[in-house]
């Protein structure tokens, strides 16, 4: 039997982080674990994330000061880093919000792109996303990100939180240069709302991926033009259930998106917040029957192959 799927059957969590795997939906300053932070003097609240906006206080109360500093951002990083090598990462696909290089590198897009240059592991490649916080995003941002996507040291764009806050015409121009730059592209979507604001960005940016998408069940025709257009989704089953927008592991949409193949990968989205790692998403989905350990093994074979070239 394979390696994977016998890890996967045992419950074998020290093989399964000996076997590579991808986490492409990874937010970098929110990834390391608390027990990481705590060992480094940090102290964190007990408050209680069940929701986006206990998130998001959750965030300001505890990272925000971290993140001014170099010194601060360099620990949540590492701390990111160093579990995606103990889990087995072997690529994380990670995304950093324009505005640290605006708060911590007072604009300076050079310093900025050097400090993210000084990850280096060798059981680990990373590729850095430029996310974009719809939430707080304002038209004076605008050149400092055109700057940051013409340096063309990211791999991709990511467009991220509340959902149709702003519309999507304001991004636009983003997504335009990124899909010129041969970026991979992604945007959140289809957490919060229904399928046809999935079509909605499908349409105006064109992404190559889509963060979480699950919604995309509740019509066929986006279904089917998603699997037209050969876009990959990076599911988080349980942040989605953490944050309420799916009900458990066993019916989690993730198994209806693969069995009408659509493309797939699993990720952790913000372990911080959600306290589950890469083979604890896989395990879970198992043992819950949501998708085979033959379903896994191929979802975690397709991740690693986006890097093939």
């Amino acid at each position: 039997m394979d390696h994977f799927k016998k890890a996967i059957i045992d419950n074998n969590i020290s093989d399964l982080k000996s076997i590579y795997k991808v986490d492409i939906h990874n937010h970098a300053i929110t990834s390391c674990t608390k027990e990481y932070l705590i060992n480094h003097g940090i102290q964190l609240s007990n408050d209680k994330i069940d929701d986006i906006q206990s998130l998001i206080n959750f965030s300001r109360s505890n990272l925000k000061s971290l993140q001014l500093e170099e010194k601060g951002l360099r620990l949540l990083l590492e701390g990111n880093f160093e579990n995606c090598i103990e889990t087995g990462v072997k690529i994380v696909g990670t995304s950093i919000d324009y505005k640290v290089c605006i708060r911590t590198f007072n604009y300076d897009v050079d310093r900025f792109i050097e400090f993210l240059k000084s990850f280096k592991y060798k059981n680990l490649e990373i590729f850095w996303d430029l996310s974009i916080s719809r939430d707080s995003y304002l038209e004076e941002y605008k050149k400092i990100i055109i700057k940051l996507l013409k340096t063309k040291f990211f791999y991709g764009i990511d467009l991220v939180s509340t959902e149709n806050i702003i519309p999507n015409l304001k991004f636009k121009d983003f997504y335009d240069l990124a899909n010129s730059l041969n970026m991979v592209t992604k945007v959140h979507t289809g957490e919060q709302l229904g399928a046809d604001y999935i079509y909605d960005c499908i349409m105006d940016f064109n992404p190559k991926q889509i963060q979480h998408g699950i919604h995309i069940i509740e019509d066929e025709k986006v279904m089917q033009l998603a699997k037209d257009r050969g876009i990959v989704f990076n599911v988080c089953p349980t942040s989605n259930i953490v944050l309420g927008y799916a009900k458990n592991i066993k019916e989690h949409p993730i198994k209806k998106m693969v069995e009408y193949g659509l493309k797939v990968t699993i990720a952790t989205d913000d372990l911080l917040f959600f306290g589950s790692d890469i083979n604890e998403e896989y395990l879970k989905l198992y043992k819950e029957g949501t998708l085979t350990v033959e379903q896994l093994d191929k979802i975690r074979l397709f991740g690693l192959s986006l890097f093939d070239n």
